[in-house]
């Protein structure tokens, strides 16, 4: 199994033939005038939601299978855990597997850069992951 690559995006358009076009890749947001000042923990709402899209790619006959694997959302720094999320990776039918979650919020303890990681399981000794970065100033 391989990592592709993994962005955020401010839009997307998957078609039935497999494609998807992404628009407007996103690094960086401003943080509301209220928040700026102050390292608060609370959920910042996203007015227009970003997406998270990550490729996948099966390189031996052994990775078509079902993966376990995890959505992290990391704070400012990489130490804390702000979210998690479960997911499947199902390489059963397909060589190419594309990951899409829409965010329409976030967990916000302050500026700086958070990292959203997409984490398979059970490949190699630790895993494999990609990672997408989001600059909150």
């Amino acid at each position: 199994m391989r990592h592709d690559w993994t962005l955020l995006c401010a839009g997307l358009t998957a078609s039935p033939s497999g494609s998807i076009e992404l628009r407007n890749v996103v690094t960086e947001a401003e943080a509301p005038d209220g928040l700026r000042r102050s390292p608060i923990d609370t959920v910042l709402r996203i007015e227009s939601p970003l997406w998270l899209v990550s490729q996948w790619s099966a390189e031996f006959e052994t990775d078509r299978r079902v993966f376990s694997g995890r959505l992290q959302l990391m704070a400012p720094g990489g130490e804390q855990v702000l979210s998690q999320r479960m997911e499947q990776f199902d390489f059963r039918h397909t060589v190419v597997f594309r990951y899409i979650h829409r965010i329409p919020d976030m967990r916000y303890v302050g500026l700086g850069t958070y990292e959203f990681h997409v984490f398979v399981a059970d490949v190699a000794e630790q895993g494999e992951w990609g990672r997408a970065c989001l600059r909150v100033y």
